[in-house]
């Protein structure tokens, strides 16, 4: 694994302080014990503001819809939703997580390449905007508007190649006939109207430039082939894909997060160019999930002993890699505090961080490291996104979450 740097407080601006909550933290850890998710609510809330701001000060009407696979936890917390974000969901079961929360159906953006008859018919009658992502699903829809002879209005989920990024396998190509057939079954049966265009970048897109390829497409394919886009239009919807400042994910060779301001901006700038009057903008719609969550939420662990063999520090922690699984994605950021929760500093040595699982590759750090010892806390930063929503329950349970 590539090592972090490990000197006391460096290199961890972005994620929650917990010295500068040493109360909270302590009582938290005293009642619920060790292994837990500690979510800062502050920075989960200054996320979202900061990107509702820049969407303020850039389009007219917006929406923030947030990526509920990303972490369930913080979605039934309701910090983001007091806030005012719509529920983005990608399956029946996450479209009837967001109604159980309070979530009113008009406040649901329904994507996903699987929805059954009946998750169809629950969002439309609720008046959920559904974003189709295929033919065999957009036929089986329109099978439904004539059954019920009802009127529905929905999206359609647009795909290209993109530069760095490839083809996504997701939604109906622009590069050969699928969006354009998708287009002409929607004109040729009047009970269904399209109302909006989706599209989706992969998630953690640093380079801002993907963003502006992405809308541009979205544009074009508008300006080309819909009549009155402007007026026809109710949506544009940019997905997600937004970084957090993670460590370099394995799979890249360069890594370089800007502020959310750069990547709103620059897909703002280029859809401005196909919306030339800003009252008639559609409403823009962003799914952000690991820009939100990812650097607000840490994962403590406490150390159960630590051993020295071969030259190196053998540490094993009452975690393990399946409730951090995204460590194979992307190198972890992981401090040693003392029992009283101060950052355990001094000489560092070659180190092998286990889990307390049975599994032989149960490994979530290797690299120079603090020496420690039993009963030290081990933080693990950036653990917001996925790895909650991941985490089975294999030998251990899946690590709750606090809020801090």
């Amino acid at each position: 694994m590539n090592p972090p740097q490990n000197t006391s407080q460096t290199g961890l601006e972005y994620y929650p302080n917990i010295t500068s909550k040493l109360s909270t933290v302590h009582k938290t850890l005293e009642r619920t014990g060790t292994p837990i998710f500690l979510c800062d609510r502050d920075i989960l809330v200054a996320r979202y503001r900061a990107l509702e701001q820049c969407l303020r000060d850039n389009w007219n009407q917006h929406v923030i819809g947030y990526s509920f696979k990303t972490n369930y936890q913080v979605a039934r917390s309701g910090i983001l939703q007091k806030e005012g974000a719509w529920a983005e969901v990608v399956s029946g079961r996450e479209y009837r997580l967001a109604l159980e929360l309070g979530y009113p159906g008009r406040s649901i953006i329904f994507n996903g390449p699987y929805k059954s008859d009946f998750d169809h018919r629950s969002a439309i009658v609720e008046g959920t905007l559904v974003n189709i992502n295929d033919q065999g699903e957009l036929e089986r829809i329109i099978d439904l508007a004539n059954s019920a002879k009802i009127h529905i209005e929905i999206g359609i989920r647009l795909s290209s190649t993109l530069p760095k990024l490839g083809h996504s396998r997701f939604g109906f190509s622009m590069e050969n006939r699928e969006a354009i057939t998708a287009l002409e079954t929607i004109r040729l049966n009047p009970r269904v109207s399209l109302v909006a265009l989706h599209t989706h970048l992969y998630g953690d897109t640093d380079d801002a430039d993907m963003y502006r390829h992405a809308a541009e497409r979205v544009g074009e394919f508008a300006k080309h082939h819909l009549s009155n886009y402007p007026e026809s239009l109710k949506y544009i919807d940019l997905g997600g894909g937004f970084p957090a400042h993670t460590p370099k994910p394995k799979s890249r060779d360069t890594w370089n997060p800007q502020n959310i301001e750069v990547y709103i901006r620059t897909i703002t700038d280029t859809l401005k160019h196909y919306f030339l009057d800003d009252q008639r903008q559609p409403t823009l719609i962003v799914e952000p999930g690991r820009y939100l969550t990812c650097d607000g939420i840490i994962l403590v662990t406490r150390i159960v002993h630590v051993k020295h063999r071969g030259g190196k520090q053998i540490i094993n922690c009452d975690g393990s890699i399946s409730m951090v699984p995204l460590t194979h994605y992307c190198p972890q950021i992981i401090r040693a505090y003392t029992n009283d929760i101060q950052p355990r500093t001094g000489h560092e040595t070659p180190t092998v961080i286990h889990g307390s699982t049975c599994r032989e590759n149960d490994m979530l750090y290797e690299g120079p490291f603090v020496e420690t010892k039993a009963g030290d806390y081990l933080v693990h930063y950036a653990a917001g996104a996925y790895n909650s929503n991941l985490s089975p329950n294999f030998i251990f349970e899946s690590p709750g979450i606090e809020l801090i």
